[in-house]
């Protein structure tokens, strides 16, 4: 099976809210409540047109796997991602985030340092970004992780 990473276009909106409203998904952000519709519209439409935000899709030939964002701030790229339930468990949050950075950090010179944020509830997202080399530190509400590049 062959993975690949594509820019995410204005027609996978639906999906990524799908994924963006699911249970465990909500559970595991830093701000729990569902979304409605109007306001992922908005987000993602200017998410799309922000030069200093990406948003890549994993599929294989068959299906679409999960999606990362960065959002870039002073050379650091902010890292959010999910994987679609189906899909969940097999490897693919690390595949995702590995990739993911492989990709910008082509487009992106720029970016001296990723960064990801984890609730302590969220063992499963913490062992993928320790699995991807990220040094791990302990904040009060959640975990750090930040991996420097180059």
């Amino acid at each position: 099976m062959t993975l690949h990473l594509r820019e995410a276009a204005k027609e996978d909106m639906d999906t990524i809210f799908y994924w963006a409203n699911e249970e465990t998904v909500r559970k595991n952000a830093f701000h729990t409540e569902p979304i409605p519709y109007e306001n992922h519209v908005a987000w993602y439409t200017k998410r799309l047109a922000d030069e200093d935000s990406y948003i890549f899709l994993l599929e294989t030939e068959e299906e679409t796997i999960g999606q990362i964002r960065f959002d870039i701030e002073d050379g650091i790229a902010t890292i959010d991602y999910s994987v679609a339930v189906p899909m969940r468990g097999k490897g693919y949050g690390t595949r995702l985030v590995q990739m993911g950075m492989e990709k910008l950090t082509k487009r992106r010179p720029d970016v001296k340092e990723y960064l990801g944020q984890v609730k302590y509830e969220n063992a499963s997202s913490a062992k993928v970004f320790e699995k991807c080399g990220f040094t791990r530190e302990e904040k009060a509400a959640y975990i750090e992780f930040k991996k420097r590049v180059g």
